[in-house]
């Protein structure tokens, strides 16, 4: 595929700490704080309302070396791809465009608890957007991370692992 669904941001500057500092702050206007510095608050095709962290970008936006250890820790650096990705994640959120599949799965998180968690494999781009489930069930989804994803991952870390709630034809 040579088109993309959505187009790539590709920010410029100086240096390299310039530029994470601009893809930053495009992360932290577009999901985390309105005009008036108030927190954003997303809604997916469903209904599931849905909130950014500011420190989740850290996490989302920079590499795992090994990622198939299931460690959480970046030590990659920051991920330029995934950068370019960056708006993708309102449009999958609200099925633009392609065909998006929802998944949801249980995985243990670092203390050996239960998380669940709801996946969404946008498969025209192999892109996936990864949200926490509420705790309690009147608060929202959390962001955790957004990928371009090979189709091995997609196949053994999620077709595998989670449940196919719903697919979506966007547009």
């Amino acid at each position: 595929m040579t088109d993309s669904l959505w187009p790539k941001l590709r920010l410029k500057a100086d240096s390299e700490d310039e530029l994470i500092a601009a893809y930053r702050q495009v992360y932290l206007d577009t999901y985390v704080f309105d005009e008036q510095g108030n927190k954003r608050i997303f809604t997916d095709w469903t209904g599931a309302k849905i909130t950014f962290a500011a420190g989740a970008f850290d996490h989302a936006f920079t590499k795992a070396q090994n990622y198939r250890l299931g460690t959480c820790v970046h030590d990659g650096g920051f991920d330029h791809e995934r950068a370019r990705r960056i708006l993708w994640i309102a449009e999958v959120l609200a099925a633009s465009a392609g065909t998006i599949q929802r998944y949801t799965q249980t995985k243990k998180d670092s203390r050996g608890r239960d998380k669940k968690r709801r996946t969404y494999v946008v498969v025209d781009e192999s892109y996936v957007v990864v949200l926490d489930d509420p705790r309690k069930p009147d608060k929202p989804f959390t962001f955790v991370t957004a990928i371009p994803a090979n189709p091995s991952y997609i196949q053994t870390e999620i077709k595998q692992k989670a449940f196919l709630a719903e697919t979506k034809a966007g547009g």
